[in-house]
């Protein structure tokens, strides 16, 4: 059995560990296959929860997670991520927190002519529509 949009969307928003109210899109502006940004995403998300909590593989409750919709637009590989982030930490901290990881990746990979862009929104207007846009079509990987 399949579930549509709508009932993932309906999903997403009800569970308060998930922060539809924030957008973000991790931009690669380059022809990346979904495995090489799936692997550049799961990086940053061990070094964050590494940084936050050192024994967050034993404790999966206090681990961030990354919801990764992943697009393709000609010379844009790119994904938009939804956060689970427990309750203890501060939300806007964890969110510049993996902006500055994306971009330390984009500079560790400068040489190969990277041109890294992270994408930020915490004042999203409707959290129903921005997350229906988030999965929409979209190739679903949860780190």
């Amino acid at each position: 059995m399949y579930l549509t949009n709508n009932q993932i969307t309906d999903a997403y928003l009800k569970d308060n560990s998930i922060k539809t109210n924030i957008q973000l899109v991790a931009n690669t502006y380059m022809n990346v296959s979904y495995d090489k940004l799936f692997k550049w995403l799961s990086l940053i998300n061990a070094q964050l929860n590494q940084k936050l909590f050192r024994y967050y593989q034993k404790y999966p409750d206090k681990r961030i997670g990354f919801h990764c919709c992943f697009e393709y637009e000609e010379d844009n590989t790119h994904s938009h991520i939804l956060l689970r982030i427990p309750p203890e930490y501060n939300c806007i901290n964890i969110v510049l927190d993996v902006e500055k990881l994306w971009k330390e990746l984009g500079y560790k990979l400068k040489q190969r002519g990277t041109k890294f862009k992270f994408y930020k929104d915490f004042e999203v207007e409707d959290e129903k529509k921005c997350t229906s846009y988030t999965i929409k079509r979209n190739l679903h990987v949860t780190i």
